[in-house]
Formats: C-alpha cells, structure tokens, sequence
C-alpha cells in the first residue's frame, strides 16, 4: 500500500495499546475483544479479534514476521524508513521522526510504544490507554509478556526508551490537547512517569461494571 493518509478513523473514542511488558503475563486478552486496540509488535500474534491494528517500527522484526504478517486480518502500519514506499499490499507506511510526536508522521522515540500512541493521536481517539508500557524488566528479568524477542538486551535498553520523555511530553500536550494519555499499571510495574497512571486492577474492575 501506499503512504497512509491520516484519516481520523477513531475521532471521540477511546483505545487501548498493547505494549510488549511482561505485567501483561496471564492477562485476560478477551477483555480486549470489543475495544479499539493497537498492538505493538508481537500483539498481532494474538489475532485481528484482540489486535485490531499492528505496529512495528524495527526492520528486522519485520524480516522475521512478514510470512506471518501476510495472513493477520488487522490493519499493519510501520514507520520503518526503508519500508516507506514498499508496495507490500497489506503495509502502511509513515514517515519517521526521530524524537516527539507529530501530525503527519511518526516519531520513533526508539520505541515501537511511543510510535504507536502517536498513531492512535492521528487516528483521533480521544483517550488512549496504555497495556504493558512497563519500560523495565520484570522482577524475575523478563522483557515481555511473549516469549518472542528480538534480541537479548538488558535493561540499559529502557533509559533509551525513557530519554525521549521531554520530547513526548511537550509534543503531547502542544500538539494534542484534547487527547488523553493513561498509563494503565498494576503497582510498581511501570517506570513511564510522563502520563497519568490508574491501577490496573481497579481500572478492569470498574469497566466490568460498565460493561
């Protein structure tokens, strides 16, 4: 496909992304199925059903998952520079920023995470709440939630991840101010101070009950 359009597909309503963290271990995935969602990475794997919309940003994940990637029903965007103008008929691409968020790309900010709130921003979804957005190991020295990780990095990887914070920050709030950011966390799994946080648990509860 050709360079995405930014189309406000989700104006007014809310969504949720998957991080890769591994507090999402054991996490009911169906309580996903009738939200909007935008799944980083390996999410894609857990079906079109729960990950309405793929994202990755590395093109080497990309050289592993393409077969795979071919046969998911969900929308796939990237920002991967290389990619921009492939003609792979299920890819959309976007240009890449390096730092920040942006309204006709996407900044990168070393994270696939970071790329994908800046996406559900253009999409338009007034509150957007963030799934395994850990941005550190676990207490047992897991990555993510799947067993499926590109590389063996340790947890130096994160203060990459977190450097940008100043960027996304100012961006958010200057660019996008009537859009909401929640960091959705169990306690003390999350190291991503720059948005409002909720607790995980009491969050699910009270949406139950909505529901």
């Amino acid at each position: 496909m050709s360079i995405w359009q930014v189309e406000k597909i989700w104006e007014n309503k809310e969504c949720f992304i998957i991080g890769g963290g591994a507090s999402l271990k054991g996490f009911k995935w169906d309580l996903l199925a009738p939200e909007l969602t935008i799944g980083c990475n390996n999410a894609y794997q857990l079906g079109a059903d729960i990950c309405k919309v793929c994202i990755f940003g590395d093109v080497r994940w990309f050289e592993r998952n393409n077969k795979e990637l071919e046969s998911y029903k969900g929308m796939v965007f990237t920002n991967v520079s290389s990619l921009l103008n492939s003609k792979i008929p299920y890819l959309n691409t976007m240009k890449r920023k390096a730092n920040g968020f942006y309204t006709d790309s996407l900044g990168w900010n070393s994270n696939t995470g970071f790329s994908a709130i800046n996406l559900a921003l253009l999409f338009g979804a007034k509150v957007i709440y963030l799934l395994g957005f850990d941005m550190k190991l676990s207490k047992d020295g897991k990555h993510n939630w799947h067993d499926k990780r590109l590389d063996k990095s340790g947890a130096e990887v994160y203060r990459r991840f977190l450097k940008s914070g100043g960027c996304v920050t100012k961006d958010w709030k200057g660019k996008f101010p009537d859009q909401q950011v929640i960091n959705v966390v169990k306690p003390s799994s999350s190291d991503l101070a720059i948005f409002p946080t909720m607790n995980f648990d009491e969050f699910w509860n009270s949406r139950k009950k909505v529901g």
